[in-house]
This record gives structure tokens, sequence and C-alpha cells, in this order.
């Protein structure tokens, strides 16, 4: 199947592509040692949700926090409460009450956020909250936090 996106430039498809995607959109994704994510066993990849929270000024790349099922105990306490509760009634894509680990700002290139993998948006309140906690989190840089527009 043809894409309009098929018809431009590299340029052209990168800017279509960003302004196609928005902060707090939610993207099921496979994410490897480069997006920060450890794969179990013998996997190339784990399939992970990402939270967009903004991108890079060149477009390339996204920065963003992942949906865990659960909370590792086997962290630090001040990372695990770093951990923000969402429940499944109030997203459809979830099956089970999660958490947002808002600990790590993983960074994912443009090209794995497909128009297929996406799952749905958080709540504008949800987004606030994220956002806050990763800005004031002692564990993600300055750096990094410029790089992606939140601060």
């Amino acid at each position: 199947m043809t894409k309009i996106g098929d018809f431009l430039a590299p340029d052209d498809q990168k800017a279509l592509t960003r302004h196609s995607i928005n902060i707090g959109d939610v993207f099921l994704i496979p994410m490897t040692k480069e997006e920060g994510i450890t794969p179990k066993g013998y996997d190339e990849f784990r399939n992970k949700f990402f939270v967009v929270l903004g991108f890079d000024e060149e477009g390339y790349a996204y920065g963003g926090v992942i949906i865990n099922s659960r909370i590792n105990r086997n962290i630090p306490i001040n990372i695990q409460e770093l951990h923000m509760p969402i429940r499944c009634a109030d997203y459809k894509f979830l099956t089970h009450n999660s958490f947002v680990d808002c600990s790590q700002l993983h960074i994912v290139r443009l090209e794995k956020l497909k128009i297929e993998l996406y799952k749905g948006n958080m709540t504008e309140e949800h987004i606030r909250l994220i956002i806050g906690t990763v800005t004031e989190s002692k564990t993600i840089s300055k750096k990094t936090l410029q790089r992606f527009h939140l601060l």
C-alpha cells in the first residue's frame, strides 16, 4: 500500500511524522538496550509502552517514559517512589493496573514510533504529573531534560 509519506523527501517525511506525534501519545514498541531496556533471557527486545514527553531539535529522537506492569522491588526505594500508578480502567490499551516509571528518560529514534504501534494518549492530568515527577527527579540530568524541552 502506497502512503503519502512515500512521495516525500526524507526530511519532509521526518517533519510530517514529528508533527503527527504529540506529547502524551503512547506506543507499544520493541525496546532494546539501545533504549535502556534489558531484554529477558535470550530475547533481543521487550515490548514496552512508551509515553512521548518531548522531542529533540533535529526531530530524530523522542524522550519519554515507559509503563511497567509492576515495580521492581530490587531497585532502591527512592527509585520505586518515582513510579506513578495508573489504572487500566483509565486506559483501554492496559490489561491491568500499571506504573509509569518516571525515574529514567528513554530515548527512542523517530523510526520506531510507527502509526500501527500507537495505542492511545495519556490524560492531561497524568501528563502534568509525569512531567512534574520527571523534571524533579534527581536521576535524570538537566542536559537530557533540556534536550527534550522538559525544562
